[in-house]
């Protein structure tokens, strides 16, 4: 069950060490008549990391496309009624029918702690999944340990959003849909529910694992990030093919018509990066020149 909370922290807060190991990495070759580049992002992360990324910001503006997960500049109201449906639970299978009422009172002790907003309980939210949940006090856990974190200034938003207002054309790899089935229904609510016990029982741990997660990221070593989802998740065979090799294989089938019609700036999550079938050995396969762009 340990194992399956960092599938379902690394998901939400959708994440060997290597001396090479960069977060930036430029495109060339394979016909390409202008570089593009690939930035991997970590929701976590402050909007600092671009400016220790050298030649970031003028690489962005070089683009003339950027490229994310899913296309965040739409209306948000628009973007939250697409993936609500998938974030409700059947009639049958509300928090309070899949989890015993033991474990109901106790855990929802500890969700006040971790809550979004000051006198949220867990009863308010009981026709919502589980994951739903636990994505959402994931991404607290972490928060509350960093001073100075601004939710609304995400990188991947901010590619999307200053591409957008300079005139840059925005494209989103994935339908918020498909995102949100991933995110919502790839387990079943059984255990999602487990995962949810076992992540409020368990917070100093859960705190310290993420935390592990993002100080890999600002120390822009997505080998390690990689390394420690893996190593966490090396029973859970189906986590990192579905949610990970998968829509890496997808990615890459994807980018080469991208990037021959205009220089582009891609911003997707790093854990997407690195490994075998990671989008950067992907594209190395299909004949391009991917180099890393060494930190300060």
């Amino acid at each position: 069950m340990k194992r399956r909370i960092t599938a379902l922290l690394s998901l939400a807060v959708l994440f060997c060490i290597s001396t090479s190991a960069q977060i930036f990495y430029k495109v060339e070759g394979n016909g390409l008549k202008n570089p593009s580049y690939i930035f991997g992002t970590h929701h976590l992360a402050p909007l600092s990391v671009i400016d220790e990324v050298p030649g970031c910001r003028d690489a962005y503006k070089s683009a003339s496309q950027v490229v994310g997960e899913i296309d965040m500049t739409v209306n948000q109201m628009e973007l939250a009624s697409k993936i609500q449906r998938y974030m409700i639970a059947p009639a049958d299978s509300t928090l309070s029918r899949v989890i015993s009422r033991e474990d109901f009172g106790r855990i929802s002790e500890e969700f006040k702690k971790w809550a979004p907003m000051p006198g949220m309980e867990l009863q308010m939210l009981e026709g919502m999944k589980p994951m739903v949940i636990t994505a959402m006090v994931s991404v607290e856990m972490v928060k509350q340990k960093l001073p100075g974190y601004n939710q609304t200034e995400q990188l991947d938003t901010y590619f999307q959003l200053q591409g957008k207002a300079t005139g840059k054309e925005v494209i989103g790899l994935e339908t918020p849909e498909y995102q949100a089935e991933l995110l919502y229904c790839s387990e079943p609510i059984s255990k999602q529910a487990e995962a949810l016990v076992e992540l409020l029982d368990n917070p100093v741990e859960n705190v310290e694992k993420s935390q592990k997660l993002n100080d890999a990221y600002l120390a822009q070593d997505i080998d390690g990030l990689f390394e420690l989802t893996k190593d966490e998740n090396k029973d859970s065979y189906a986590f990192m093919e579905l949610l990970i090799n998968k829509r890496n294989a997808d990615w890459i089938s994807k980018l080469p018509e991208i990037f021959n019609a205009a220089p582009t700036f891609v911003a997707v999550g790093a854990l997407h990066l690195p490994g075998e079938k990671g989008v950067i050995e992907g594209l190395r396969k299909a004949g391009y020149t991917v180099t890393a762009i060494k930190n300060k």
